[in-house]
């Protein structure tokens, strides 16, 4: 199933339903998941310091932006936009866009999420 949105909440439950794809052409939703898809580029090891902030993130909220900018120090505006996204989803599903989903940039004014196969 494939599911378009235009918001957090419906990225929230787009992320939690069956969606194998979600689509968006939102320009602040698609600037946060072209972040995260930046983020992914970096690397195994900087995916995992993200993943391990998260919990201090979602408690302390942009207090915690320091943990995540630990591991991509030259990255701020991408840092910045993963810490907005990482306390308006919160921790389960911000781990979930990490581990679970794959991006595709749709031209210039979009992105696709695809639901990685198990």
């Amino acid at each position: 199933m494939i599911k378009e949105v235009s918001s957090i909440s419906e990225l929230k439950a787009a992320m939690t339903s069956d969606a194998h794809e979600i689509v968006t052409h939102n320009d602040a939703l698609v600037k946060k998941l072209k972040a995260v898809k930046l983020a992914k580029s970096w690397g195994p090891a900087a995916v995992g310091g993200i993943i391990a902030a998260i919990p201090l993130v979602v408690t302390t909220g942009p207090v915690g932006a320091g943990a995540v900018a630990a591991f991509a120090p030259s990255a701020g505006v991408a840092t910045s936009t993963i810490v907005a996204l990482i306390v308006a989803v919160g921790g389960s599903i911000a781990i979930s866009l990490f581990s679970d989903w794959e991006y595709v940039e749709i031209g210039i004014d979009g992105i696709k999420m695809k639901r990685k196969k198990t």
